[in-house]
C-alpha cells in the first residue's frame, strides 16, 4: 500500500494537475506544443544523457530486450491479426497493434520508475525506451505506409530507410546512446569527464523533467478528449494494461530468469498506459485517429488501477 501512496499518487495527481491546467485553458494548445517541445527537446535529454553516462556495457543486460520486444512483437502482430479479423484496413490495423503495445515510457514511465526505484531503475527502462521507438514507431510507420500507397520492394526499402532515420532523430534515443557513449569514454580515458558546471545545469533541467513530463501528458489529455471506436479502443486497452504485462513477466521471470529489479521495471513499463506516440503517428498518417485517441485517453485513465495492481503484486516496496 506504501507504494501506491509514494508512488501513484504523486505521478497521477501530477498528471490531473496537469489536466486541470489544460482544462482551464491556462495552458492552450500552442502552448502545449511549446511545453511539449521544451520537455523533449531539452529537460528529457538532459535527464537521459545524465543517467545513461553513470552506466558501463558490462553491467547491461541485454535480456531484457528480448523479453520485452519478444513480448511486444507477438502482442503486436497478434492483434494486428485480430483488426484484420475485424475489417480494419492494414493502417488502422497496423495502429490497433501499435495501441496494444507501445507504452508511455517517457512522459509517465520515467518519472513513475524514478519514483519508485531511483536512478538504477532508470538504466533497464533506458534501454528498453531507446529501442521502442526505433523497433516499434519505425515498424508501424512502415506498415502504414505500405498500406496506404503499396510499393515495389525497392520502395519498400526507402520507406523502411526512411522510417529509421526519422526514428533516429528523436530526442530521446541520441540522447541515451550519447550518454552511454561519453560514460564509456570517460571511463577509458584519464581525466576525462563533464565538467562541473555543465553537469549541475543538466542536472537542473533533468530535475524538471519528470513533473513538466506528467504536466504534458495531463494536459494533452484535456486536450485531445474521448472520439469514436471507443469499443475498439477499450479492447486495446485491455491488450496494453493486462496481457502486455502478464506476457513480460511471464518470459522474463521463467524464460529468461531477468535480475528482479529488471523484471520489475520491464513489467511496470509493460503496464503503463499507451504512449502519446501512437496518437501522433495516427495523426501524421491520418488512420485510426479515434482509435488512438480514445486507447491513450482510456488506458491512462484505467492504468491508475491496474499500475496500482501491479506494484501489489509485485510487492514493490518504497519504505
Amino acid at each position: 500500500m506504501n507504494a501506491i501512496l509514494d508512488i501513484i499518487v504523486p505521478v497521477f495527481g501530477t498528471v490531473a494537475v496537469g489536466w486541470a491546467i489544460g482544462r482551464s485553458k491556462l495552458l492552450s494548445p500552442e502552448g502545449l506544443r511549446g511545453l511539449t517541445n521544451v520537455t523533449f527537446y531539452a529537460l528529457f535529454p538532459a535527464l537521459l544523457f545524465r543517467s545513461m553516462s553513470k552506466v558501463r556495457l558490462e553491467a547491461l543486460s541485454f535480456d531484457i530486450l528480448l523479453v520485452f520486444f519478444g513480448a511486444g512483437l507477438l502482442l503486436y502482430f497478434t492483434a494486428m491479426a485480430l483488426g484484420r479479423a475485424l475489417d480494419m484496413k492494414l493502417g488502422e490495423a497496423t495502429v490497433f497493434g501499435l495501441s496494444a503495445t507501445f507504452s508511455n515510457g517517457v512522459g509517465i514511465g520515467i518519472p513513475f520508475i524514478s519514483y519508485a526505484f531511483g536512478e538504477a531503475g532508470l538504466v533497464p527502462l533506458l534501454m528498453i525506451i531507446s529501442m521502442n521507438s526505433l523497433v516499434m514507431l519505425t515498424l508501424s510507420s512502415f506498415l502504414i505506409e505500405v498500406g496506404q500507397q503499396g510499393s515495389s520492394r525497392e520502395g519498400l526499402l526507402g520507406k523502411l530507410g526512411g522510417a529509421v532515420v526519422t526514428m533516429l532523430k528523436h530526442p530521446v534515443i541520441p540522447s541515451i546512446f550519447a550518454g552511454l557513449i561519453w560514460g564509456e569514454l570517460c571511463a577509458h580515458v584519464p581525466g576525462l569527464g563533464t565538467p562541473v558546471v555543465i553537469d549541475r545545469i543538466l542536472q537542473a533541467l533533468a530535475t524538471a523533467a519528470p513533473p513538466c513530463g506528467l504536466i504534458m501528458a495531463g494536459a494533452s489529455l484535456a486536450h485531445v478528449g474521448i472520439k469514436e471506436h471507443w469499443q475498439t479502443a477499450s479492447v486495446a486497452t485491455v491488450l496494453k494494461l493486462a496481457l502486455m504485462p502478464l506476457i513480460v513477466w511471464t518470459s522474463g521471470r521463467y524464460l529468461f530468469s531477468l535480475d528482479p529489479l529488471w523484471l520489475t521495471v520491464a513489467t511496470l513499463n509493460a503496464a503503463m498506459p499507451a504512449g502519446a506516440n501512437v496518437y501522433m503517428v495516427a495523426q501524421l498518417y491520418r488512420t485510426g485517429v479515434g482509435l488512438a485517441t480514445n486507447v491513450v485517453v482510456i488506458s491512462t485513465g484505467v492504468s491508475i488501477l491496474t499500475l496500482s495492481a501491479v506494484l501489489l503484486l509485485l510487492d514493490v516496496q518504497t519504505r
